[in-house]
């Protein structure tokens, strides 16, 4: 099945990027999954779990850390705001630890970094799931295990940038993207 292709509506929330991916969803549910990691092409690049924006984190071979997702400019993906504000976040708050790419990659880079023992943690965003951690992933009759923390909890980095986002939201913490309005008695 195919989510999204250059050319198409993958970067519009339109009804046409997500009712073909519900039979998909479906069937992964029926296997004991919560969603689908969509790949696109011949290489297989990452783009997009279920509806919502993928990540990882990994260490190169150099041992560098780095927050990793799929690029906009072809337009396979949602340049969703809870994507930009994760990665806002990540190079204004995390600068010092990680380094944010934003570069197609593959399930292949992803299996390799499982293997050698490279692979931090893995998670989602977008407007349904806010930041959500990822821990397996499913490819092709194997089971890629993915760190992440304490069941329920998430792995350290996700759970970092997803209460960041939680503060701001609920105006926990002054930022510029949150407006607190004072309620009326």
């Amino acid at each position: 099945m195919v989510r999204a292709w250059a050319g198409g509506f993958g970067y519009a929330k339109v009804g046409a990027n997500y009712g073909p991916s519900l039979l998909a969803t479906k069937e992964a549910k029926a296997r004991g999954y919560h969603q689908i990691l969509w790949l696109y092409g011949k290489s297989g690049e990452c783009t997009e779990a279920g509806a919502s924006n993928f990540f990882v984190v990994w260490k190169t071979r150099e041992g560098k850390t780095q927050i990793v997702t799929a690029p906009l400019d072809d337009r396979v993906i949602l340049a969703g705001v809870t994507r930009r504000s994760v990665l806002t976040l990540a190079r204004e708050r995390l600068a010092d630890e990680v380094e944010v790419v934003e570069r197609k990659y593959t399930i292949d880079e992803v299996m390799e970094a499982s293997a050698e023992g490279r692979l931090i943690e893995s998670f989602a965003s977008g407007t349904a799931y806010f930041v959500c951690p990822i821990s397996v992933i499913h490819h092709r009759g194997r089971d890629i295990q993915i760190p992440a923390g304490k069941a329920g909890e998430g792995a350290l980095l996700t759970l970092r940038l997803k209460n960041w986002l939680i503060d701001i939201k609920y105006g926990r913490e002054e930022h510029p993207w949150g407006v607190v309005v004072p309620e009326e008695h």
